[in-house]
């Protein structure tokens, strides 16, 4: 166990993110309206059963003292207004916009924009794929909350995030500075889960080493890991193995796990809270001695 040099922790949606590992608990984002969400149909969804989902991770929220973001997944842009709405009406937690479309992640910009919810809104997210207009609808956006995905399919390693984040991203420029440009203040560094034996390792690895160099809040999605590896298909204990798998980067001192779909919230959130708790009583006495490893 160890303490990183100058953790950052930011105040996203009334919601604290970062710190010292036991400082403040992790923050655990669950997905709601992925595709092949059972709550879908056709154009919409069924709002009594959304509703009942995001009930279950406020009060999963509240009893175990663990805080939450919803991340709200969209591929078209009307429909993506229509469920950050409903989300922003049925719980005060901040707001995660998610689209495989750079178009339909600018619409949920200026959604959150024209009815008040920037504050809420955490961009998910600035990557290899970034663009011109991406970047300007971003800076001209009071949003200021972004994932930054440390994803480098040419150099997937260690070093290859660093210099990703540092130096090596779009535009032959670093992708925190590119964040940075784009009016991001408040900066989340993902470190990309990928599949078991292609990389899901070094994620882990990297949450300790980009936290430690760039201080920013550091997480990832092992749910991703889990889910891609096809030796758990039909076995019986895969859902232990997806649930479990988010212990991990929290005992490495990660601010935030996505955790998959938003129905796991029963499960995680007692699992994760388990694991802070040990976390906060390792490192009791400790907060106040920096780069000191137990």
């Amino acid at each position: 166990m160890f303490l990183y040099p100058d953790p950052k922790t930011l105040v996203i949606g009334g919601v604290k993110i970062g710190g010292q590992p036991g400082e403040n608990p992790p923050v655990l984002i669950g997905t709601i309206f992925y595709e092949k969400h059972k709550i879908l149909n056709g154009s919409g969804f069924d709002k009594k059963g959304a509703e009942n989902l995001i009930n279950k991770q406020v009060k999963m929220s509240d009893e175990t003292k663990i805080p939450s973001v919803v991340n709200v997944f969209g591929t078209d842009a009307d429909g993506f207004r229509k469920r950050i709405d409903f989300v922003a009406k049925h719980c005060t937690l901040p707001i995660m916009i998610d689209s495989p479309d750079y178009c339909v992640r600018i619409a949920g910009l200026k959604y959150a924009a024209d009815v008040g919810l920037s504050k809420r809104i955490i961009y998910n997210s600035i990557n290899l794929s970034v663009n011109k207009e991406e970047i300007e609808a971003l800076k001209n956006s009071p949003v200021n909350s972004a994932i930054v995905l440390a994803y480098n399919p040419t150099d997937s390693s260690f070093e290859g995030k660093i210099k990703f984040l540092e130096t090596d991203g779009a535009f032959g420029k670093g992708m925190l500075d590119i964040a940075k440009d784009a009016g991001i203040k408040n900066i989340l560094v993902d470190t990309a889960m990928t599949p078991l034996y292609h990389g899901a390792g070094i994620a882990l690895k990297s949450l300790v080493s980009c936290k430690s160099k760039f201080g920013y809040p550091t997480g990832c999605a092992t749910h991703n890991a889990v889910v891609s590896w096809p030796w758990l298909t039909g076995r019986p204990a895969k859902n232990v193995v997806d649930i479990s798998s988010n212990v991990m980067p929290v005992m490495l001192g990660a601010d935030f796990v996505l955790y998959g779909p938003i129905e796991y919230a029963s499960k995680v959130f007692d699992v994760v809270a388990f694991a802070e708790v040990a976390l906060e009583e390792a490192m009791d006495g400790m907060t106040n001695i920096k780069g000191i490893e137990l």
